[in-house]
């Protein structure tokens, strides 16, 4: 592949759920008005991921950087800072091809809680707490992008999706059997729609279909962070100061399990990508936590 990979196979996801925090004001999935997010908050960066497998560091740092932009702040990464934060997180060793194994997700948001990634100035960026989305379900993705503006995803990558990618396409499914290439960090930014997200990787932004995501999605975890919430407000809908009381909880949870059935296989394939999933996986079948590799 042209770009790297580089998350670890997902094996649990976190314990903190955000869908146990929501309130009745919550907003239906019915009532967002698109296009969702604001994407063009920021230029994305590369930040070494078609070099390194450090997807996960490139794409926290693109959330740092929107998060902050959304306030008027101009966060000051560099491709040596990622490379830093990458080394801090994983053990990574400059010119040690050896070294390069990913990422592990737990691993990514303690060391985010914990110390914080650094930026070119030395400023760390902690966040406060982060909790976990139902696996591949598009629905709730949708309705987090519209409380907290970005959405860490983990997802399986098939063999096409770099050529889509570089086609200026969205993930979709594509009919047949395809090679996973191993797991990929990316954080979903905005929506143009009930059935596509946006999200920036390998230096751009790209797109994500619901049957694509329903599918391949292996993890999807919102962090909560100061630098979210201009003036210390919280998101309407979500019971912030019940979440805050549970940060004990934020470690490692019980093994990964799928969305329930006829809440992942909401958008058909037909309705939305006119194929059918590949390697065999139907929306409703995939089990995310098989076959990622540390890219």
């Amino acid at each position: 592949m042209k770009y790297k990979l580089g998350l670890k196979t997902v094996l649990a996801q976190p314990r903190v759920r955000l869908c146990d925090y929501y309130t009745s004001d919550l907003p239906s999935v019915e009532s967002l008005k698109y296009p969702l997010g604001h994407a063009d908050a920021i230029q994305p960066h590369m930040f070494m991921n078609d070099q390194l497998g450090d997807c996960a560091i490139a794409g926290s740092i693109e959330e740092i950087r929107l998060a902050n932009a959304l306030r008027g702040v101009t966060v000051n990464f560099t491709d040596e800072t990622a490379v830093q934060n990458y080394s801090e997180i994983t053990g990574y060793v400059p010119g040690d091809p050896s070294t390069d194994q990913g990422t592990d997700v737990h691993e990514l948001y303690e060391f985010r809680q914990n110390t914080g990634l650094v930026d070119a100035d030395g400023n760390r960026h902690k966040i406060v707490a982060y909790a976990g989305l139902t696996p591949g379900d598009f629905d709730e993705l949708l309705i987090a992008l519209s409380l907290f503006d970005m959405v860490g995803i983990g997802i399986q990558v098939p063999d096409y999706c770099e050529a889509e990618f570089e086609a200026g396409q969205p993930w979709h499914l594509l009919r047949g059997r395809h090679r996973i290439e191993g797991g990929h960090y990316i954080p979903v930014v905005d929506a143009t729609s009930r059935t596509e997200a946006g999200l920036f990787t390998w230096g751009g932004h790209g797109g994500i279909t619901a049957p694509f995501y329903a599918t391949y999605n292996t993890v999807a975890v919102v962090a909560l962070t100061e630098e979210l919430f201009t003036g210390g407000k919280s998101p309407e809908g979500v019971d912030f100061n019940r979440l805050a009381t549970d940060l004990n909880l934020l470690n490692t949870g019980p093994v990964m399990s799928k969305a329930p059935r006829g809440k992942r296989g909401r958008v058909s394939v037909d309705d939305a990508d006119a194929g059918e999933p590949s390697s065999g996986i139907r929306p409703d079948d995939a089990d995310p936590g098989e076959q990622i590799s540390a890219g």
